[in-house]
């Protein structure tokens, strides 16, 4: 309880809901009912009773009519608590990362109880100040306002908050009055805002590296009605025991599900070896020699998001020209934690290019690749690695 978590929440909330309703002009009516002046109302926030007391005191001499709204409690909402563990999500500053999301646990929903006291002279008057409200407040308006700017949103992310009418309006008409009392006439109603107070703003930012989605088969041909329930009931295929997603069989079911995965992560479908002039495609060992010009063809996916790419080997000592790569050795990390760390010799922009996403070509002129032994190209970004090895299992040997 030590971090203080405050973003103006309540404040923000009572001055729109005072600015929603600040706008009432009023008339002054001739016999033929035709406005002779407005009059704007005042609204204050604060007591009645303090508002009835700056109109006795009359060195503070407020003009009638107006309106006076207070809080007059906070209440934490059950029927809005959904989920107290789980964290959302929303987009981050573009300045920090394009791919990065701000993320905040979940917020309190609150109930804030507002009341609100019409004073005036005339019953006219009253009547002119509840019919502003009373038509568009059936049951409800809403508020619409930021997720707190603390949490680094990178734009404003809408939260609309009902603001519900009790619904009653109760009149306080003086009954024993005397010659020098003024008359006055008091009608208070009640709403409810339904609002939010945030937690504190974490320090860290958090990134989604993958999805994960799964898929149940459903069988929509054969549904089953309870008349009782009344309630259609879709049976899965498990259920039913035939008929599969995927891996079809018309005697035993194999699979009634499928998972669908999203991953920033890199990955290598294919690999070419194209120095002959002729794209080989590459299985198992593959034995080069470094005194020929050596060039890859790689096709597979995501690799303009940020990536680098390194030759990765069985032995540092080996393969690779002491004075070109040795220097860049360095650890792949990634983001994701659940992606292993390895460790690879970073290239440079003269030994790879880009096509696109899904195409990326290596060259290495002759004597640059020196000593001997096994090796595999290697892209990686900040969602995780890729290795040539996953493309058709092969390792390169450099004779």
């Amino acid at each position: 309880m030590k971090k203080r978590a405050f973003h103006f929440e309540v404040k923000n909330l009572l001055t729109q809901f005072i600015a929603a309703f600040d706008d009432v002009v009023i008339s002054r009516w001739n016999k033929d009912r035709s406005a002779k002046s407005n009059i704007e109302v005042r609204y204050v926030f604060a007591p009645k009773h303090r508002v009835m007391y700056d109109i006795i005191n009359k060195a503070q001499n407020i003009t009638l009519p107006a309106v006076a709204v207070n809080l007059t409690s906070i209440s934490r909402d059950e029927s809005r608590v959904f989920n107290k563990l789980a964290p959302s999500y929303i987009p981050a500053e573009l300045d920090s990362n394009p791919r990065a999301s701000s993320k905040f646990l979940m917020p309190v929903p609150v109930n804030l109880e507002v009341s609100m006291s019409i004073l005036a002279r005339y019953m006219e008057d009253v009547d002119q100040i509840i019919s502003n409200f009373v038509p568009y407040n059936n049951p409800y308006i809403i508020l619409s306002w930021p997720v707190p700017k603390a949490f680094g949103a990178e734009y404003e992310q809408e939260i609309r908050s009902e603001v519900l009418w009790s619904g009653e309006l109760s009149y306080n008409t003086p009954t024993d009055t005397t010659y020098s009392d003024k008359f006055r006439i008091t009608v208070d109603t009640t709403f409810t805002i339904k609002g939010w107070l945030f937690p504190e703003k974490k320090d860290t930012q958090g990134t989604i590296y993958k999805v994960d989605s799964n898929f149940v088969a459903v069988d929509l041909r054969n549904r089953i009605y309870n008349p009782l329930d009344r309630v259609e009931v879709v049976d899965s295929y498990e259920t039913q025991g035939y008929g599969a997603l995927s891996g079809y069989n018309d005697t035993v079911p194999t699979n009634y599900s499928e998972m669908v995965t999203i991953s920033g992560r890199p990955e290598f479908t294919n690999i070419f070896y194209t120095a002959t002039g002729a794209n080989v495609e590459m299985r198992n060992e593959v034995p080069i020699l470094s005194t020929v010009d050596n060039s890859f063809l790689l096709f597979g996916k995501r690799f303009t998001y940020s990536n680098n790419f390194y030759l990765s080997s069985e032995n540092t000592n080996d393969v690779y020209g002491i004075d070109q790569f040795f220097t860049d050795y360095q650890i792949i990390t990634s983001g994701d934690d659940n992606v292993p760390t390895i460790s690879g010799f970073k290239l440079t922009d003269s030994n790879f290019t880009v096509a696109n996403d899904n195409i990326v070509s290596f060259y290495f002129p002759a004597n640059t690749l020196s000593g001997h032994g096994n090796f595999t190209l290697v892209t990686a970004n900040e969602a995780g690695w890729a290795t040539s090895y996953q493309a058709t299992s092969s390792i390169i040997h450099l004779a």
